[in-house]
């Protein structure tokens, strides 16, 4: 596997829960150790979404483990021509034959502290979702789906029982805390999923932030963690990049360089 194919797959895995054990009844997902020593998976798919691409390297991982063996993924659920959702996967561990259904989500979140609530804190980088929201998707909608009797139709398929499975979810995120703040207590979520900060637009464009070096990763990219060999900008070129984005209301994430070369991931937010 050539190595930019291999840093997605290794950044997609050594990104963090945001919790650990429980949390209000959804159970994490314990992510098989895998091996990357000559591990081939072959290429990703270049055209794939983010989102299909986090996917993709889940399904591709689960496959080269020696834990699970998949039984299907991405399975819709109908009502007769009505979408009523879509089962993300469903894995069987090869010791003791547990059937486990998987909801796989990776989010980017800015820490917002507008609420002393912490769950609360957690929203998108355009205030278009949130933990809460997702949250509630999952107890509300995405595990009672699978009690429906379509699914049961759809789980007989594969010899499965809806009383015998597992349902778990494989929730990673990464964490974007605001830029003067240094302490969070974030209990009961995982401080290790904070990955940058972020600050508000009219923020970035002040004095202070001249000084610095910039990268504009691609969305693909925002998985990475942050190199040096890219081609940086001054404040004035990235400035030009940005702008209109955020005028459309859409977050850029973005790398930044010090003068010591320390490299950071910093969302600029148009609110």
């Amino acid at each position: 596997m050539d190595h930019k194919n291999l840093s997605y797959y290794k950044a997609f895995y050594n990104t963090p829960t945001l919790w650990t054990g429980e949390l209000d009844g959804l159970k994490q997902f314990v992510f098989p150790e895998i091996y990357f020593e000559n591990l081939d998976m072959g290429s990703i798919p270049s055209k794939l979404r983010l989102g299909h691409k986090i996917e993709h390297i889940f399904l591709k991982l689960i496959q080269h483990s020696r834990q699970y063996k998949v039984i299907a993924h991405n399975i819709p659920i109908r009502k007769e021509k009505v979408s009523l959702g879509e089962i993300d996967f469903l894995l069987q561990d090869v010791d003791s034959h547990q059937f486990s259904h998987v909801e796989l989500t990776y989010k980017f979140y800015v820490i917002s502290e507008e609420s002393t609530n912490i769950e609360l804190q957690f929203i998108g980088p355009n205030q278009r979702d949130s933990f809460k929201a997702k949250k509630e998707r999952i107890i509300n909608h995405q595990i009672p789906l699978l009690k429906t009797p379509e699914a049961t139709s759809v789980l007989q398929r594969f010899n499965i029982k809806p009383s015998e499975l597992l349902h778990q979810v494989c929730f990673k995120s990464q964490l974007f805390v605001p830029f003067m703040v240094h302490n969070m207590d974030l209990s009961p979520f995982n401080s290790n999923c904070i990955s940058g900060r972020w600050i508000p637009f009219h923020t970035f464009k002040s004095p202070e932030f001249f000084e610095y070096r910039y990268y504009l990763p691609s969305k693909q990219e925002w998985l990475l963690d942050p190199q040096q060999g890219v081609n940086w900008l001054g404040h004035k070129d990235v400035l030009d990049l940005i702008t209109v984005g955020l005028e459309n209301k859409n977050a850029p994430l973005l790398w930044m360089k010090s003068s010591d070369y320390t490299v950071e991931k910093l969302f600029v937010v148009w609110w």
